[in-house]
């Protein structure tokens, strides 16, 4: 009898999308992981649904692959939605006052770009 598959529906299709957009760039996870500074097996864990990953890394991996960070998540229904917004603010209590202001600054820059 084989494990129950525990993945999140929101991060099995955001991996997807890092794992399109990344293969689309012509890219290795070898090649990404080093520059976002993780581990090849972090990535393809992340990848496919098993990591529930830090929002700073996600950010990390959108820039690598020179895409908006915004379409690994377009297109979820409000429930995925909301479960990745619950992640990110779960991720933010944990977070000192430069980190927090850090990501506030990231997020006034992600608003002044129009995605279609």
């Amino acid at each position: 009898m084989g494990k129950a598959d525990t993945r999140n529906e929101a991060y099995i299709k955001i991996g997807e999308r890092i794992r399109y957009y990344r293969l689309k760039a012509g890219l290795t996870q070898e090649a990404v992981s080093e520059y976002v500074g993780i581990t090849q097996k972090h990535l393809s864990r992340i990848e496919s649904g098993y990591h529930n990953s830090h929002f700073i890394t996600i950010a990390a991996i959108a820039k690598a692959i020179n895409v908006p960070i915004d379409v690994f998540a377009e297109d979820l229904d409000e429930n995925v939605n909301a479960a990745l917004i619950n992640t990110i603010v779960a991720e933010m209590s944990n977070m000192n006052d430069s980190q927090l202001q850090m990501l506030k600054d990231n997020i006034e820059t992600i608003k002044k770009y129009k995605f279609y």
